[in-house]
């Protein structure tokens, strides 16, 4: 997808990634308490996909956009990339440390609740080690990935507004 906000059109539910013990690994966890600040929902899963998968399916979403740590190809700490689930392997694109291969529950979602799409936002971390901080680089990312989210929002709710 070309344009970032066409993610955010239609159907779509925003899934926050992460665990809250991980330091850097909290970026999608942060992300949607960002983005709850803008009341944009955003179901937080921590430590994995896997345990979601039932207030997922109550939405009914066409597409996931699913926000996560991640690590890939060149990345530096805080750049952030933005992945369709199915060319995740042509960025070398690791979904952080959760214990389910996050492509294989994709591909559930996708089966069995009708998903058609899944869009990954990797932010890569600086450190996936024990504790609670969260680096300035991966904070920052986070931030302007919620605002830009949010300004995307409010450009299709104004262009509703018109028609």
């Amino acid at each position: 997808m070309n344009d970032f906000c066409s993610l955010f059109q239609n159907n779509f539910l925003i899934l926050g990634l992460g665990s809250p013990l991980r330091q850097d690994d909290q970026a999608g966890l942060i992300a949607c308490n960002e983005l709850a600040r803008h009341g944009i929902t955003c179901i937080k899963c921590e430590y994995g996909l896997e345990n979601c998968i039932g207030e997922i399916e109550n939405y009914h979403p066409s597409r996931l956009v699913v926000i996560d740590a991640a690590l890939f190809k060149n990345g530096r700490p805080g750049d952030v990339v933005v992945v369709a689930s199915d060319s995740i392997e042509d960025y070398g694109l690791v979904i952080s440390t959760h214990s389910i291969p996050q492509s294989l529950i994709l591909n559930l979602l996708k089966n069995t609740i009708g998903v058609e799409e899944v869009f990954i936002i990797g932010i890569y971390p600086k450190t996936l080690d024990l504790g609670l901080e969260v680096s300035f680089e991966v904070l920052t990312a986070v931030k302007n990935i919620a605002e830009r989210i949010n300004e995307c929002l409010n450009r299709e709710r104004k262009m509703e507004e018109l028609v």
